[in-house]
């Protein structure tokens, strides 16, 4: 429905808007001018309320607030590259890659719009063995900051009485959901006892439980971290 009212009238119907469509409401903050006794004008910020009698009450607030509008999904340009980006992105990120192994690279990064020259997705290649590829956590944290509906995440690290890590939980919550995506993951089920495994133990059990949380919550499909691998 539309109206030919001017934007922030108030009608039965809703707000009108700026581009005429008519926002129901149960209760809005609107601002409306005001006029003086002396003839000045001020704004002044109201609860607009309908009265269940095809009117609307109007209540005068005593705090000012700010009038929020729902976020929007951020508009991204898709990856693509030209040839001679190809070449560079070829010789940089995947030099012993077979073609289709390549390919799948290439795939996955327009997938998930996740850049290989930022090391934001890459591949590993080792000998003859097929190529794998991997994202890490903050590729996976950049899907879901894209998608305009992450709403936050917590990560608890538990250990046990000689202070070793043993688990890690994360709970990532999103905006368009009642309930939260919680990971649970078990130290000795993702250790190698290798590099940072050994020196970071807690900060890398606690980067699996987040990459599985995040891969969750935002259908992340056919990539993994290279932490969840082992």
């Amino acid at each position: 429905m539309k109206s030919d009212l001017p934007e922030g009238t108030i009608t039965n119907d809703g707000v009108v808007e700026k581009d005429g469509k008519l926002i129901p409401f149960s209760k809005r903050i609107v601002e409306v001018e005001a006029t003086e006794t002396d003839g000045s004008t001020k704004k002044l910020q109201m609860l607009a309320t309908p009265d269940g009698k095809g009117g609307v009450h109007l209540e005068e607030l005593d705090v000012p607030v700010s009038v929020m509008t729902p976020a929007k999904k951020e508009e991204h340009k898709m990856l693509s590259w030209d040839e001679e980006q190809l070449i560079l992105l070829r010789a940089s990120c995947a030099p012993t890659a077979t073609d289709p192994e390549f390919k799948k690279l290439l795939y996955l990064s327009q997938t998930w719009q996740l850049d290989p020259m930022l090391r934001e997705i890459w591949l590993v290649k080792f000998g003859s063995s097929p190529a794998q590829i991997y994202a890490g956590r903050d590729g996976f944290l950049k899907i879901a900051h894209r998608s305009g509906h992450f709403d936050g995440m917590k990560t608890v690290v538990h250990f046990d009485e000689e202070g070793k890590p043993v688990s890690a939980t994360c709970t990532v919550w999103r905006n368009d959901m009642t309930h939260p995506f919680e990971s649970n993951v078990l130290f000795n089920e993702y250790t190698t006892g290798q590099n940072l495994w050994k020196t970071k133990p807690s900060v890398m059990i606690g980067k699996v439980a987040e990459s599985v949380a995040l891969r969750k919550a935002f259908s992340v499909a056919g990539l993994y971290s290279p932490e969840e691998m082992g």
